[in-house]
């Protein structure tokens, strides 16, 4: 497996290229099903799983769902030691969307994640949202305070700008604080934007914000890195008629699909592990958060852990020669 090395003054851990992501956790009463994904995912080689306090929110009943089922399984195999775990606070009201970055909403999100986690500290802890009104000054002393408690070992963002991150980042090496150390971004083969995903309070990978990182080798953990199944998908002919993946269906988009497709053909990889190829290829570390509803579909894509590719295939991914 591909990794990278997060160290600060008190932890250190490695993450793996390939994190399962748990945002489809949504049923009470499926722990079996769920429970064996993880399972799978573990036995296949992986050790890192991302969640987050908003998860499933938006279902019926969905609340608190994700952390729990993943606290109970924790509990289960009793592997706190082994497992990596990512998870999120700070979402905005899902009702009102009201920015929710203050101190008592971060911290009450903090210790119900740790409660539902059945865990005492997460190895990653992700602001989920970003609010530019909020200045750094004010956010990044709450982060720091979790970290001297050993609630959080490491901070990251999720739908943050790169000048943001910069920004708090100044902020903090200025003031002796723990800095953000990793960015969640929805990233993929597929090109995305806030236009075509209508949400402009999500981050999508772009030519200025990929500059930023290579620069700064600053390691990212990417989101929707299968575009929503748009390759896997259209590749064995379905229709891109349907939300989420008829989202990517762009000029652009179905020229990178018709090349993932000749690739394909000519290595015999399945075409939803090739976007997981191309993101390990990339010149700064790249975890692809990956979801499953099948099983068979976790073996298919932790066969990706390994797999790099050349900058001529890149290249050709790119639809650039």
């Amino acid at each position: 497996m591909i990794t990278c090395t997060l160290k600060n003054d008190k932890y250190e851990i490695k993450i793996p290229s390939l994190t399962y992501g748990t945002a489809n956790f949504e049923r009470k009463d499926n722990d079996e099903t769920y429970f064996s994904f993880m399972d799978k995912y573990i036995e296949l080689g992986g050790w890192c799983i991302d969640t987050a306090r908003v998860y499933c929110d938006w279902v019926e009943d969905g609340a608190d769902v994700s952390e729990t089922v993943i606290g109970r399984w924790l509990e289960a195999r009793k592997c706190r030691d082994k497992v990596l775990i990512s998870t999120k606070g700070g979402h905005y009201d899902l009702e009102t969307r009201e920015s929710r970055l203050d101190r008592a909403s971060l911290e009450a999100d903090l210790a119900k994640s740790l409660e539902c986690l059945k865990t005492d500290y997460v190895d990653i802890y992700f602001l989920h949202r970003d609010d530019p009104h909020i200045p750094v000054e004010e956010i990044m002393p709450i982060l720091n305070d979790m970290y001297q408690s050993g609630k959080i070992h490491f901070i990251g963002v999720s739908n943050w700008t790169t000048k943001r991150i910069a920004e708090a980042n100044r902020f903090a090496r200025k003031n002796g604080m723990e800095p953000i150390r990793i960015s969640q971004i929805n990233y993929s083969l597929a090109h995305a934007s806030t236009d075509i995903l209508g949400d402009n309070t999500l981050v999508c990978m772009d030519t200025q914000e990929f500059g930023w990182y290579r620069r700064n080798n600053f390691p990212v953990m990417a989101f929707s890195p299968q575009a929503k199944g748009f390759f896997a998908k259209l590749a064995r002919g379905d229709a891109a008629t349907n939300l989420p993946e008829s989202q990517f269906a762009s000029t652009a988009n179905l020229a990178r699909l018709a090349r993932v497709k000749q690739l394909c053909d000519k290595t015999g990889t399945p075409p939803a592990v090739v976007p997981l190829g191309y993101l390990n290829s990339q010149p700064f570390f790249v975890s692809s958060v990956f979801a499953v509803t099948k099983l068979w579909q976790m073996e298919e894509n932790m066969g990706a852990q390994d797999l790099v590719y050349d900058e001529k295939t890149l290249a050709f991914l790119d639809n650039r020669i």
